[in-house]
């Protein structure tokens, strides 16, 4: 991983904080405006703030189409204990999930197409499972997803229980 890979991770958790902020906007318009901070105060270039958003997006919109799908709590998204997770980020998340909970209803609709993680890209909260070996990897907070430690796959999904 490169150096200046290193403030990506924060970028993404800053970049959450942010869309949370600029209420009254849809989800897209609120990563938007998140990406366009980040860019202006020269935090990331227009790359870097762009890939976060899209892995912010991805993820914000796979949480909403487990609640969706499923009728189920985020928490049982995530997979692992709610008490080892930040309970500011959690929060952030959940509001974030619940506040566009309508706009993403349209999007889980035609979003049941396999959702893919790739090793490099940085997730939030949650587990992912190898595409290959179906190896958990839990996320307690957002990171980069590394190959997979059983069998050294760089693909995954998460999986619907």
């Amino acid at each position: 991983m490169k150096e200046d890979q290193n403030n990506l991770v924060p970028a993404y958790q800053k970049m959450l904080s942010r869309a949370e902020a600029a209420k009254n906007n849809t989800l897209s318009q609120r990563i938007d405006i998140a990406i366009e901070t980040a860019v202006n105060l020269k935090e990331l270039n227009p790359d870097e703030a762009k890939n976060i958003g899209d892995y912010l997006l991805r993820d914000l919109q796979d949480a909403a189409e487990f609640i969706v799908s499923t009728e189920q709590a985020l928490v049982d998204w995530i997979s692992f204990d709610i008490e080892l997770v930040e309970e500011r980020l959690f929060n952030m998340f959940s509001l974030m999930v619940d506040q566009s909970r309508l706009e993403l209803d349209n999007l889980a609709e035609r979003a049941h197409q396999a959702m893919e993680w790739h090793t490099g890209e940085i997730t939030g909260l949650g587990t992912l499972y190898c595409a290959n070996c179906n190896k958990a990897m839990h996320f307690k907070k957002p990171n980069y997803i590394s190959a997979c430690p059983n069998c050294e796959s760089t693909l995954f999904v998460r999986t619907l229980d």
